[in-house]
């Protein structure tokens, strides 16, 4: 682990409006490596630090600690911001969850998740109103010994859908989160941010599932499904939508599967598939 704080300049946002915070590395202890990809780390500690940093709007502490047991390194971020709910809490991993709207995406924790899952770790929040909050990572470290062969677990056996699955959306992290979580079952999966490239890839290609949004420029949701409703081999279709008024019908030739409206929780989206 480097003792020095991840993100760089953006760190000094608070202190060019005059916010003054403190960074406690007292705790950070030398751990063995873990094996990781760089890029994808420093953005999780980059999310995580933000997220403290809006906690704490008058300013505060950050603390970083690290130690090991095992074959496992944890690394803890601690804030001295306004805490959370237990509301809150149970949903910060959640996508498109955010107490920042309508200014945040909600994705931030979420892409986190996304991407300490994807190095086989864990990720938890301890947190109480008005007592600040701490962000508990788990990360195996390089001396665990792997099995060439892995036995696939039940749940597994029964959730890896090795689907084609097209994911469509003009907001580009949520192509993102939707991808990392459907790959990470075994699906493939591509994910386009307009309705116009959408169109050429079902013409193309066959897709067993397309998730798609509704209120896109130039060529809408409504384009997208119709034209996949006049293929000869239709795949499913599910609506991922943040309309807040009433889906508009669709007509007795245009056929939908299942419709989330935004937020909605990823377990959600897996019942249907």
């Amino acid at each position: 682990m480097n003792s020095q704080c991840p993100g760089g300049r953006a760190w000094h946002r608070p202190k060019a409006k005059g916010i003054n915070y403190q960074m406690d590395k007292e705790g950070m202890k030398e751990v063995p490596s873990i094996m990781c990809n760089p890029t994808e780390i420093r953005e999780i500690f980059i999310n995580i630090i933000n997220n403290a940093l809006d906690a704490m709007p008058e300013g505060g502490s950050i603390s970083f600690s690290t130690w090991d047991r095992g074959e496992t390194v944890f690394i803890s971020i601690s804030d001295t911001g306004e805490g959370m709910s237990e509301d809150v809490k149970r949903n910060i991993f959640d996508p498109f969850f955010s107490t920042k709207t309508p200014v945040g995406t909600g994705l931030g924790m979420s892409t986190a998740y996304g991407m300490v899952v994807r190095h086989s770790g864990k990720i938890a929040v301890e947190s109480e109103v008005g007592e600040g909050s701490t962000f508990t990572l788990q990360l195996p470290s390089t001396i665990k010994t792997v099995s060439p062969i892995a036995t696939p677990k039940p749940e597994q056996q029964i959730t890896d859908k090795n689907l084609n699955i097209l994911v469509v959306d003009d907001e580009e992290e949520i192509c993102k989160v939707l991808d990392q979580f459907l790959s990470k079952s075994g699906n493939k999966v591509k994910a386009v941010d307009n309705g116009a490239d959408a169109m050429e890839l079902i013409n193309s290609e066959h897709f067993d599932l397309v998730l798609c949004d509704l209120a896109m420029p130039d060529v809408s949701g409504y384009d997208v499904i119709k034209a996949i409703n006049g293929l000869g081999k239709r795949p499913k279709i599910g609506i991922i939508t943040g309309w807040g008024e009433k889906i508009k019908p669709m007509g007795e030739n245009i056929k939908v599967d299942f419709i989330l409206k935004k937020p909605f929780d990823l377990s959600e989206l897996y019942k249907h598939i």
